[in-house]
């Protein structure tokens, strides 16, 4: 019965992808802010007690307590990580302060890209002189290192950006996100959000273990990356007491940086198992929508965009003028019943003589 319960506990929280880390971010935040408030930390011309935060060792049960309200405290606020993380990505709605902020933010990465796209040819080493003294030489090698990190600095920063302006985002993630996406897709001409949502029941379990992981990963990075901010944010009155307790907001922030760092290198290693899954499963589409399939890249492309145009618009398909005249081509008809034999020829009735 026991089990039961707890099954049926895990399936609401989340099923599969259930796990203490997808509370954590909450928990963080809700036990941050409740040790702050028992600490006096709000109490201007008090001193702060670490000890009055924390229950005696002798109230067990108020120690059970406070550790079930950290645990429902993560749980109540998981619903509103996603939407903190695509905040994190740079969606800000337009009446908001981030959005009227978005322009800015969006010209800053165009500007940190174009740069970048500028130094990287720039970074080149005159050849040395055939009688160069030990100093010299000694000069010149160090001048083709730091030419080589420059130029590897500049690589990695192009390659975080779209080339398309359109699809600039205000941040760091979303930018490297959004990339990703692009990237991946346009190996083959096709939209990789649109497309993956009909070719995941197809797609093979090692990719899509491998993808769940990874985007767990980026999410609890990034959530991570928002409570450390709260915290941050809740343990800035600390500031005015230039003590031992000044320190826990720059530890706070560092984590929230140091988060928010991890959040940008897993999705970096997801371009690779993206273009993986595309490479492999990227014909799985046109089977699922009865289409026929190319033969040549040329026409596996132009297939590709008709599709997406189809997916991205909200006209019928016999109205979409990219695909209203593609004919179908649908499974074979089932092979007809196998005939019945026929019956075995009877023998004579044996002679009597």
């Amino acid at each position: 019965m026991l089990g039961g319960i707890v099954e049926a506990g895990t399936k609401v929280l989340g099923g599969d992808r259930f796990s203490l880390l997808s509370v954590l971010p909450g928990a963080i935040v809700v036990t941050a802010v409740t040790v702050l408030v028992g600490a006096h930390a709000y109490e201007p011309g008090r001193s702060m007690d670490l000890g009055d935060a924390l229950p005696d060792d002798r109230q067990l049960t108020t120690l059970a307590l406070i550790s079930a309200g950290v645990f429902l405290g993560g749980v109540l606020l998981r619903p509103f990580q996603l939407a903190l993380i695509q905040y994190l990505e740079g969606y800000w709605p337009s009446g908001t302060l981030t959005g009227r902020l978005r322009r800015i933010a969006v010209e800053r990465h165009r500007r940190r890209r174009d740069q970048a796209e500028a130094m990287e040819g720039t970074y080149t080493v005159e050849l040395p002189d055939d009688n160069m003294s030990l100093e010299r030489i000694r000069q010149f090698h160090r001048a083709v290192a730091r030419a080589e990190r420059l130029k590897g600095r500049s690589a990695r920063t192009c390659a975080m950006y779209s080339t398309n302006d359109q699809n600039l985002m205000p941040t760091t993630l979303g930018n490297i996100l959004k990339n990703v996406e692009e990237r991946t897709g346009d190996r083959h001409g096709i939209d990789v959000l649109s497309a993956y949502r009909r070719i995941y029941p197809s797609v093979k379990p090692e990719f899509r273990q491998a993808l769940q992981e990874q985007m767990d990963l980026i999410s609890v990075t990034s959530s991570l990356c928002v409570a450390f901010g709260v915290v941050s944010v809740a343990a800035s009155p600390l500031v005015l007491r230039m003590n031992w307790w000044t320190l826990v907001l720059p530890a706070a922030m560092a984590a929230c940086a140091l988060a928010y760092r991890g959040a940008q290198r897993a999705a970096q290693d997801n371009e690779e198992l993206m273009k993986a899954v595309f490479d492999v499963h990227r014909f799985d589409l046109a089977t699922a929508l009865h289409y026929d399939l190319p033969t040549t890249p040329a026409e596996e492309w132009a297939l590709n965009q008709r599709i997406t145009l189809f997916l991205l618009s909200h006209v019928p398909l016999k109205d979409h003028s990219a695909l209203r005249d593609e004919p179908f081509k649908h499974p074979e008809e089932a092979p007809p019943p196998a005939a019945t034999p026929a019956p075995a020829p009877q023998l004579p009735p044996p002679r009597q003589d």
